[in-house]
């Protein structure tokens, strides 16, 4: 049985979400939570054996710099990113977040249904990682995009710093 820290800023969805990983029988939503500064303090509290998270999140931070917080206390921490955006900004910080195992990154439209979700789960808490091809291809294209353009390698106030 996996235990599971579900972070997801939508109340109904996290709602259904929860009582749908749970029926599986697989998995026990120990805590579940909106924002990535929540997670953290979850984490720090109890451990979850994986983590669910939405990538844009209330809050201060989205959902992968809540994850690069929180593999700071627990290197390796397995998160499945779960998410419907598709903004330029989340692939750039995804690329940049060093995040190299123990994940998966997919979209919400691609993985509807629990029994979907439940291998993207067990593969990270094993260790293994995935990207959904939709992603990994925008993942692709915003690199491309930023190796041609050195400017959007820098952060926004490195960028301000740079400009004449």
């Amino acid at each position: 049985m996996l235990s599971l820290l579900l972070v997801e800023d939508n109340a109904g969805l996290r709602r259904a979400l929860k009582a749908g990983l749970e029926a599986t029988g697989q998995v026990t939503v120990a805590h579940d939570c909106d924002t990535a500064e929540a997670a953290l303090a979850r984490c720090l509290a109890d451990r979850p054996d994986v983590i669910l998270m939405d990538v844009h999140l209330a809050g201060e931070k989205n959902g992968i710099e809540g994850a690069v917080a929180i593999r700071e206390e627990f290197p390796r921490q397995p998160v499945v990113f779960y998410s419907i955006q598709d903004d330029d900004a989340y692939y750039r910080a995804f690329r940049r977040s060093g995040i190299l195992s123990h994940y998966a990154y997919v979209r919400k439209s691609n993985y509807l249904l629990p029994q979907m979700i439940l291998p993207l789960l067990r593969d990270a808490a094993a260790g293994r990682s995935f990207i959904d091809p939709e992603i990994e291809a925008r993942v692709q294209e915003v690199r491309r995009r930023d190796e041609e353009d050195p400017m959007a390698l820098l952060e926004p106030s490195e960028q301000r710093v740079a400009r004449p």
